[in-house]
């Protein structure tokens, strides 16, 4: 029972009794005194307050004062008073909101205090910033703090209760200036003041004007709305104070308008802030939204914190982090008619998290298959070629499942995107949904048979017996001759204890190369201009090339779609005229270019100059001719000599 919360609450009881926001000292111990006589055998551990000394309750008492819950009022180093700031907080909330059924009661203003009340127990703070905390919420609702609410123009402070509502204070400065309007001489003069400053705006701001006066209900919902309604409440309040500021004498009822008009001046520009700040959010999640849609269609959550709109402004800021996510869960987790959300999430073996937008996953798939190829091809190739010319076999190059494996484990290796969209659980269900809604692309590539996935020498388009014969193709043409063949193999192919003895020398040698690598101190090398450039080119290469690509897979699948001619060499010759293009006009801007200044905002503006010259704006794919311009230039870069 002897607590803190306790004692307030007596306290609060204590006031109402007197009706008084201030309590004497002595009379609140004779009467706590008496409650622990009255109470002890129910609560025992009142027998603190029992004592003479006062002690015990002077120590809760300076608790209640540190925390800002009473305010104590000593006389020689005593405690003569304490004053309840919640008692005034309950008077003046009741005041104020009263005032929402008759305006012509004026706000409780810091005069209003009796005498004998300390000025500390009001908080002062300017009305530009203890209305905007009132109305975004940013503030706690505390019924022990009483707020002065301090206006411009050296008006009266206004007494605000800590827990009073930001949005009700505005309701009641629009109903005083609503009951000024409505009068007669009022009503007209303005209407035609507003009129007059708003030419070929007539009907509409007669519409506000009516719209204000008439619907007291819809009044707030109005001053948060967008467009014309900002401005002409600014106009409004202008002229209404520029009139009022004439008076010689003001009444009560003057002060109330020229505070409310102050008060709704503050509150309209909060609105019009947050209607831009609306605004602005809008568009930029709706520039995020295109961008999902852009290539490479995949993105990590990084990326997408690095989006910049169309003048390179940073979207990350005109959004905040709250927002981004707030998006994201939303695409990810919404959907409509038992359908997938528009937005997908996937990850590659090595757990990298990528966002892309469910139309883009069938041609992302199309694109990185097609890109996957050649290289799969390629080093399959290669190793079957090294195999053979050892007199070696492998069970991929007969066995139909063993080569499937082969395949699968290439695509996980080279490009880990296709690997994972190939192997994720919305895959099936977005091939049904393209079918059933007749998507073009469903009918360019038919991912499945049966129910279950296709072969990756399917979707790759890679045969065995012609990767087997690629191979063979490679080796001296006395490989294919049977006698001399089988002679070489039992010369040449290694026995398998050599095997194992080349395997340990080379593992000696990797240790010994390693142990000398960490004991050689490393050499501090000046930087020199061409060093720093490549590395930034290197830098941006990460930047542009998403995992699990590379800078020459990118800029082959840029080339074709920007290049889309038919013919294979006019294709080659065409490729190579822009090539020429940028090797030139690199080669005349190079001494302008240096490692700190090298940035992706710097080749994007070079690639964007060098698309918009004659010889390249006929080209119609330009975004995908930007893009290849960029990977260009930082391979060409990369590779200085």
């Amino acid at each position: 029972m002897a607590t803190v919360t306790n004692i307030l609450s007596l306290l609060k009881s204590f006031t109402l009794h007197q009706n008084s926001g201030y309590v004497h000292y002595a009379e609140f111990a004779d009467y706590m005194r008496r409650f622990a006589q009255k109470h002890i055998a129910e609560h025992p551990e009142m027998a603190n307050f029992l004592s003479q000394s006062q002690e015990h309750l002077q120590k809760e008492l300076y608790k209640l004062f540190e925390s800002k819950k009473v305010h104590l009022v000593f006389n020689n180093g005593e405690i003569k008073g304490i004053v309840i700031p919640a008692y005034f907080c309950e008077k003046y909330s009741a005041r104020i909101n009263e005032s929402l059924n008759n305006p012509t009661i004026p706000y409780p203003i810091y005069t209003d205090l009796p005498k004998y009340i300390p000025g500390e127990i009001v908080t002062r703070k300017n009305a530009s910033d203890l209305i905007v905390e009132l109305l975004d919420g940013s503030m706690t609702p505390d019924n022990n703090i009483l707020y002065g609410l301090v206006l411009p123009k050296d008006l009266p402070i206004v007494l605000i209760p800590g827990n009073f509502s930001g949005a009700v204070l505005v309701d009641v400065a629009l109903g005083k200036i609503r009951h000024m309007l409505r009068k007669e001489e009022f009503h007209d003069y303005f209407l035609k003041k507003l009129k007059i400053s708003n030419p070929g705006k007539e009907l509409s701001v007669k519409n506000f004007f009516t719209q204000f006066v008439t619907k007291p209900a819809d009044a707030l919902e109005n001053l948060k709305s967008s467009g014309d309604s900002f401005y002409f409440w600014s106009q409004l309040c202008f002229f209404i104070r520029q009139d009022y500021e004439k008076v010689k004498d003001y009444t009560a009822e003057d002060i109330s308008i020229l505070q409310s008009v102050s008060i709704t001046e503050f509150a309209t520009s909060y609105f019009k802030n947050k209607a831009q700040q609306d605004l602005q959010r809008s568009t930029a999640l709706k520039n995020l939204e295109q961008i999902l849609q852009k290539l490479p269609y995949y993105f990590s959550k990084e990326a997408i914190t690095k989006f910049v709109d169309s003048k390179g402004v940073p979207l990350l800021g005109q959004y905040s982090n709250e927002d981004l996510n707030n998006y994201l869960k939303e695409q990810t987790t919404t959907s409509e008619s038992n359908e997938l959300p528009n937005l997908l999430t996937f990850k590659t073996y090595n757990d990298q998290l990528y966002y892309i937008t469910k139309a883009k996953v069938l041609p992302l798939i199309l694109r990185l298959c097609a890109d996957a190829r050649d290289t799969v091809k390629s080093n399959i190739s290669k190793d079957w070629f090294a195999i053979y010319k050892r007199f070696e076999t492998v069970p991929e190059m007969s066995d139909s499942k063993a080569f499937e494996k082969r395949l699968e484990q290439e695509v996980k290796l080279c490009s880990p995107v296709l690997y994972a969209l190939l192997n994720s659980n919305f895959l099936s269900l977005i091939h049904y949904e393209a079918r059933v809604n007749h998507d073009p692309i469903s009918t360019k590539i038919n991912l499945f048979a049966n129910g279950t996935i296709l072969p990756y020498s399917e979707l790759l388009m890679i045969s065995r017996q012609e990767l087997v014969s690629d191979a063979k193709i490679m080796l001296p043409i006395w490989y294919t001759i049977p006698i001399i063949s089988w002679i070489a193999a039992l010369i040449l192919k290694p026995s398998k204890k050599d095997k194992q003895r080349k395997k340990k020398s080379e593992e000696l040698k990797n240790s010994i190369v390693q142990e000398s690598e960490e004991e050689t101190p490393s050499k501090s090398k000046k930087s020199n201009p061409k060093q720093e450039l490549k590395n930034a080119a290197k830098n941006l290469e990460e930047s542009l090339v998403p995992d699990g690509s590379t800078l020459d897979r990118e800029l082959s699948a840029y080339n074709h779609q920007w290049n889309r001619m038919l013919n294979k060499k006019l294709a080659m010759d065409l490729t190579e005229d822009v090539n020429s293009l940028i090797r030139d006009y690199i080669r005349k801007i190079i001494r302008t270019l240096h490692g700190s200044t090298f940035t992706l905002e710097r080749i994007q503006n070079l690639a964007t100059t060098l698309a918009k010259t004659p010889s390249l704006s006929k080209i119609q794919d330009q975004e995908q001719l930007i893009m290849y311009i960029q990977l260009y230039i930082v391979k060409l870069v990369k590779n200085i000599q």
